[in-house]
């Protein structure tokens, strides 16, 4: 069994919240009003995972070229949930050490954005 090439949680709020949460987090073109969403939350063999759009795509098994940047933005995106009460990290000795800035698009500024996936889970 193949490891998942994301970052192993547990929740600590329902399913949704942490999914809405991640929706809203990610690089953002602010001039134009433009987000992209990094990562995602998945749900796999009854575990979950908070993992990077790209290795999403790799799972799929498309090329991608996911970086080092994008590993410490999906460690990064992780940390922020669970400072914010969100989830519990399992083994967080397998997180990039480094932090990096990630924009969070207040909820109440979510209407006013257009909100673009790289990635949808569930479709082909």
């Amino acid at each position: 069994m193949n490891k998942i090439p994301g970052i192993e949680i547990s929740l600590k709020e329902h399913f949704s919240i942490v999914r809405e949460s991640l929706d809203r987090i990610g690089i953002a073109n602010k001039e134009k009003k433009i987000l992209n969403p990094s990562c995602y939350l998945l749900h796999k063999r009854g575990k979950y995972y908070i993992i990077h759009f790209k290795n999403l795509l790799q799972l799929d098994g498309k090329r991608t070229n996911y970086s080092e940047e994008d590993d410490i933005r999906q460690s990064s995106i992780a940390r922020l949930l669970e400072n914010w009460g969100l989830i519990s990290i399992k083994n967080k000795e397998e997180l990039n050490e480094k932090n990096t800035f990630v924009f969070v698009l207040p909820y109440s500024m979510k209407k006013n954005w257009t909100i673009i996936h790289k990635y949808s889970i569930g479709k082909k």
